[in-house]
């Protein structure tokens, strides 16, 4: 069996996002040293947005893997911060879809190179090949979580 060839301390470092809370705090702190008040959290948000502006808020919770809850906070705290602005749907009032203010658009600029160097130093010492199988590994682990 595959799981046996894992180490307990391994299965727990995938399981217990080790990896992923480290790249946050990376990115977070680099974030504070170029003056960008930013969470990571608040960044795959608007990531979401500069891909494509004035989607749903289920749309972008689906799409960042959060719940309503998390998501709502996050959107408050965005709003309230001058990044985003809510607008009801025309077609269906129930529905808010999400868009970026000015402000949440000419931040794209400052924060995008700081993400960009970021991945660069995690990745650093990788081949294109290697950096193409962890992709693949990681997309068949998130179709696996999908079928549960």
């Amino acid at each position: 069996m595959i799981t046996n060839l894992i180490s307990l301390e391994d299965k727990y470092n995938l399981l217990g996002g080790r990896l992923f809370m480290y790249a946050s705090r990376v990115l977070t702190q680099k974030f504070k040293l170029h003056g960008i008040s930013l969470t990571k959290e608040q960044w795959t948000v608007l990531m979401q947005l500069w891909m494509k502006d004035g989607i749903s808020q289920q749309v972008i919770a689906d799409a960042t893997g959060k719940d309503k809850p998390s998501m709502t906070r996050l959107l408050d705290n965005l709003e309230r911060d001058g990044y985003i602005e809510r607008r009801s749907d025309a077609k269906d009032r129930r529905l808010n879809l999400i868009f970026l203010t000015k402000k949440g658009l000419e931040v794209e600029k400052q924060v995008m190179p700081v993400a960009e160097q970021v991945l660069t130093e995690l990745t650093k010492g990788l081949s294109p090949q290697e950096i193409e199988t962890v992709k693949n590994v990681f997309n068949k682990i998130y179709h696996n979580i999908s079928l549960l």
